[in-house]
């Protein structure tokens, strides 16, 4: 009997194992997106894409999904920048220098212009050499502070005369090179500071809810603009509140996005930044707890979303047709990648990059939940569950009603 009621139960756990253990399937995307990318593109070369406010409307974040002709294709998510192009030259100075058994050399970068970073140190000499260089930089000669190893040489026409400064603000250098060098330093480069890129959306503000100690104030949000940061400006320059941030999720439950204490100087300037635990692209509310204290008056709202860049390898024939980003399935866990399967940064450095451009949103023909993934494999995960335990309920109630009949039929006798 124990065998007859087991084996039911062996067969939902079994079931309920290989439904969670599937791999991912793009049909389970309610959106889709076609690349298309510019210019010639060559195998395994660098594509770079930029997200769109589609993407933040109907995405979860981690559930973004390239793919080429159906096979998943490993991408790297960062902040988008400007990359500044333009850079001046300047003469380092040389404050010192000793070429004994270490060759050392100290020098000073002209001061910054507002805005820019030292990004190049080029190095020359006038023989052929190679040696390793331990460079280390500081705001003053008594105090370096970053310190990196790199390798130079030169053998003949062919030479590596440029040291990276990593974009950076300080402005004396110490050079450590291995004897016989005999190392110049003619120019250092600078550049423009390279800036996050945003898009922003200004939003009416209307007369608050006044409540006993906070105020409310309702955003509709109608074009649904993504955010992950508000900007707040009061016509009090100097202040420090409560503040609760809630956005509109699935059209009728609100979610917290941002619960604490926010101050502001006026001398900080116009707006007061308030960051948000999520993307949200709803209808949302803010509320400012003022306390004993007299109520602001908020007269201006923008909602800010930084711009993000997806880097991926194209494919081996370089081919640039059926490429796609799908998107739309909160139940997608986040994506993980080998750091090796997607450019590093060396790389976007180094190799030219192709534009990849996101076509009209489109929703995606083959979507339909399958039974082996989320949410249904969690409802059949769950059914079998209450199913094993109604069997094994069964099954105890079967056995106990078992012995009370032999109880009574051997008390009957």
């Amino acid at each position: 009997m124990k065998l007859k009621y087991l084996l039911p139960i062996l067969f939902f756990i079994s079931i309920t194992t290989q439904v969670t253990s599937r791999p991912l399937a793009v049909q389970n995307f309610k959106y889709k997106k076609d690349l298309k990318i510019t210019g010639n593109l060559s195998p395994n070369g660098i594509v770079k894409l930029m997200l769109d406010e589609d993407i933040y409307k109907h995405s979860f974040y981690g559930d973004l999904r390239i793919t080429h002709n159906g096979e998943i294709v490993p991408y790297h998510i960062q902040n988008a920048e400007e990359i500044s192009k333009n850079t001046e030259k300047v003469k380092p100075e040389l404050l010192f220098s000793k070429k004994d058994d270490l060759e050392i050399y100290v020098l000073e970068l002209p001061k910054l212009p507002e805005g820019m970073n030292y990004t190049k140190l080029s190095v020359s000499s006038a023989y052929d050499y190679e040696t390793s260089i331990t460079l280390k930089l500081g705001d003053n000669p008594d105090n370096f502070l970053d310190s990196k190893t790199v390798f130079l040489y030169k053998y003949g026409s062919q030479s590596s005369g440029e040291i990276d400064l990593g974009g950076t603000k300080h402005r004396f250098l110490r050079l450590e090179a291995e004897p016989g060098s005999d190392l110049k330093f003619p120019t250092a480069l600078r550049a423009k500071q390279n800036k996050n890129l945003y898009y922003e959306k200004s939003h009416t503000v209307v007369n608050p809810i006044l409540a006993e100690d906070h105020c409310q104030f309702l955003f509709p949000n109608e074009s649904q603009s993504a955010f992950q940061i508000l900007k707040l400006q009061f016509e009090e320059g100097n202040w420090e509140r409560r503040v609760t941030v809630r956005g509109k999720i699935d059209k009728k439950e609100w979610d917290t996005v941002f619960e604490g204490t926010v101050s502001h100087n006026k001398s900080e300037g116009v707006y007061t930044e308030v960051p948000l635990s999520r993307t949200i692209s709803s209808e949302f509310e803010i509320q400012i707890y003022d306390g004993e204290n007299e109520t602001l008056h908020l007269t201006n709202v923008v909602t800010v979303q930084p711009l993000e860049e997806l880097y991926f390898f194209a494919n081996v024939d370089g081919d640039k047709e059926g490429y796609s980003l799908y998107y739309g399935n909160p139940y997608q866990w986040p994506a993980s990648f080998d750091s090796y399967s997607y450019p590093s940064g060396d790389e976007l450095k180094n190799s030219e990059v192709k534009l990849g451009t996101l076509l009209p949103e489109s929703e995606n023909p083959d979507f339909s939940f399958s039974i082996l993934y989320p949410p249904i494999s969690g409802y059949l995960a769950s059914g079998f569950f209450y199913l094993g335990v109604a069997a094994l309920l069964f099954l105890l109630f079967s056995i106990l009603r078992t012995k009370r009949s032999v109880l009574l039929e051997s008390e009957s006798k």
